[in-house]
């Protein structure tokens, strides 16, 4: 339990780090939409650890600290490292948005930010790891499962849809000189 409230402390740390510009969310009319099956995998995984954040244990208790953190990181995610995934279908029949210059505003601040980022994602495996503990200790053969959705969530994060949203703001780049 120490080990992670160091872990806490550190993330925090660096997040404040940054200078005053970088800590905000950058706002715009018309910013792309987080594509559904995205949106709708977060709200599972949320639903999901809130469920067992109810457990009268333990279990509940570590939930409670890993359902906070999933809130927020989503919350950053769905505000400006995953809008531009919502331009793949317009961008795949070769027409350029209205807002690029907006959206490689997005996809800068994702590249500036993707270590805080990756920093969050260890974060939440080092609760996700706590939780397994004592869920193991406490009977809850269902946390495992939840782990394994959660795991494979992440990776497709770090794998494919961070860096396709990097790969947007590259291209719009490149479309826009």
């Amino acid at each position: 339990m120490k080990h992670f409230c160091y872990i806490l402390l550190l993330v925090l740390f660096i997040s404040q780090c940054r200078p005053k510009e970088e800590n905000t969310i950058t706002q715009f009319s018309g910013k792309p939409e987080v594509p559904s099956s995205i949106k709708e995998e977060h709200k599972y995984l949320l639903d999901k650890i809130y469920k067992i954040s109810l457990f009268q244990d333990s279990t509940g208790r570590v939930a409670i600290k890993l359902n906070d953190l999933m809130q927020h990181h989503f919350k950053e995610e769905e505000d400006y490292v995953l809008p531009p995934l919502g331009l793949l279908p317009l961008l795949s029949t070769g027409k350029l948005p209205e807002q690029s210059k907006e959206v490689i505003v997005l996809t800068e601040k994702l590249k500036s930010q993707l270590s805080h980022m990756s920093a969050e994602h260890q974060l939440i495996k080092a609760f996700m790891d706590e939780l397994i503990l004592v869920a193991a200790k406490e009977n809850h053969p269902e946390i495992i499962e939840f782990e394994k959705e959660l795991y494979k969530h992440a990776n497709t994060e770090e794998e494919i849809l961070f860096p396709t949203s990097i790969l947007i703001g590259e291209y719009l780049k490149l479309k826009s000189m």
